[in-house]
């Protein structure tokens, strides 16, 4: 199967298009692997207060006080080898803070007031808060504890592991430097969910799927049959389809109210 990297959409039975945009996290795309601008809402699997975190990574970028790269990889971890490793690779345009595709289909969607939907849960919602609380002390395991003594052979084993799955894009030139940047984003993701477990993966998907679609469903009462995007990391893109295709409940969620 070829890496994905372009737009795949989801067609709601109830009416309307839920548009999936793959995307590199940190990396800025060519235009060539963009989508279109023919979309009528966009939604984000993340919670609201992230908007205010992209405008402050934003203002400390352009103030110059320091590089919110810099203290992503100071602050360790399995992030910090991604970037690290993404920072040697020369022709793309990354890694960079706030992450550039999201951030840019948001300034979009702003300048357009096109409706907005961040669809995590907040912690005043106790089904969400409990799926928190599972996740941490999953994670704060002994077995999983003991891993992190061995997290960058962790990290260089799944890299090896996940790089040949990833196909090149379709694109003339830095097609090889993007698909190792892919490859990189994908091991982040899959160490990532190591530390969870498939119960909570799946918990976590059909939440969002539910939410997804009532998004949509909000949009729906606005417009015509119409198309939502979302931009997702690529390798996480299969586990959401494959939930919505089970028919997912509706859950009612509303835009995103911005303060003008």
């Amino acid at each position: 199967m070829s890496w994905p990297w372009k737009p795949v959409d989801w067609k709601d039975p109830e009416g309307g298009v839920i548009r999936f945009f793959p995307y590199i996290p940190t990396i800025v795309l060519p235009r060539k692997l963009r989508p279109r601008d023919d979309w009528d809402g966009l939604a984000f699997l993340l919670h609201p207060e992230e908007r205010e975190s992209w405008e402050d990574e934003e203002k400390m970028e352009k103030s110059g006080k320091g590089s919110s790269t810099m203290l992503a990889i100071h602050g360790g971890g399995d992030l910090a080898r991604m970037l690290m490793r993404m920072q040697l690779l020369e022709d793309i345009n990354g890694p960079k803070f706030p992450d550039p595709e999201p951030r840019r289909l948001l300034k979009l969607a702003d300048r357009d007031k096109t409706p907005t939907y961040f669809i995590e849960p907040g912690v005043e919602d106790e089904d969400w808060l409990a799926y928190l609380e599972e996740s941490a002390d999953e994670a704060a395991k002994l077995s999983r504890m003991f891993l992190q003594l061995f997290a960058r052979r962790r990290f260089a084993k799944t890299w090896k592991r996940t790089q040949p799955e990833v196909s090149e894009p379709p694109i003339s030139e830095g097609s090889e430097t993007l698909a190792i940047a892919a490859g990189l984003a994908a091991t982040w993701w899959r160490v990532s969910e190591s530390f969870s477990t498939k119960e909570l993966q799946e918990n976590r998907n059909l939440r969002f799927a539910s939410r997804l679609r009532g998004a949509l469903a909000n949009l729906s009462s606005i417009k015509e049959e119409p198309v939502l995007i979302v931009p997702i990391y690529q390798d996480w893109m299969k586990d959401i389809l494959a939930t919505l295709k089970t028919n997912a409940e509706v859950e009612d969620v509303e835009a995103d109210r911005l303060e003008v």
